[in-house]
């Protein structure tokens, strides 16, 4: 009896471990899913000896672009890529901006300046009155997030990130300011293509 009773156990055991191992998923995890920019970790990675360079690019309500750059002052191997910062985000004793703020890699720019385009070009067909809610979202490396969304008599392009851990959200509301804040990213985008083909 015991034998049987056993068996019985050791059959329900390996019976309840195969169809565990039939509804396993695989979870994969991306480098990129943390949330950080190429740029953020080469600077912040403390075995590199590396030269940090901003200068400001354009200004669009309280947004300030920026074209970034990191150098391994080692190897010579730069990065570039674009540093949204915000007015008044200053250290109290110094002009340098808080360390803490979103980038956007320059693998990444095209395909911002792509999404941003395709969302005014849609803006511009439709009539926002008659317009069911649709919503569009482009979110970069670091997290840095583009949301625009129509309908409700209106539409809204919304522009989310961090600065040192404290969220904060830039409406760009008009055509004017949502082309300006293109033709400042393609600006950016051509001056690292001509510094990395002049190296």
């Amino acid at each position: 009896m015991r034998i049987l009773v056993i068996l019985v156990l050791l059959f329900c055991s390996v019976t309840v471990k195969a169809q565990q191992k039939k509804h396993i998923d695989t979870v994969v995890i991306r480098a990129d899913s943390t949330f950080e920019s190429l740029i953020h970790r080469k600077l912040y990675n403390y075995r590199n000896h590396v030269k940090y360079h901003i200068e400001e690019r354009g200004r669009i309500r309280e947004l300030i672009v920026y074209l970034a750059s990191v150098e391994d002052l080692v190897t010579g191997h730069k990065l570039y890529g674009i540093r949204i910062d915000q007015r008044g985000s200053r250290n109290l004793f110094t002009d340098a901006p808080m360390t803490n703020v979103e980038y956007i890699d320059e693998d990444e720019i095209d395909s911002v300046v792509a999404h941003l385009k395709m969302v005014r070009d849609e803006i511009k067909k439709k009539d926002p009155n008659t317009e069911r809610y649709t919503e569009f979202r482009f979110f970069t490396r670091s997290g840095f997030m583009i949301e625009c969304y129509t309908g409700a008599s209106r539409w809204r392009c919304l522009i989310h990130y961090e600065i040192g851990k404290m969220v904060y959200d830039v409406y760009i509301n008009n055509n004017n300011r949502l082309d300006e804040f293109i033709e400042t990213l393609e600006e950016i985008s051509k001056e690292i293509t001509t510094m990395r083909t002049s190296n």
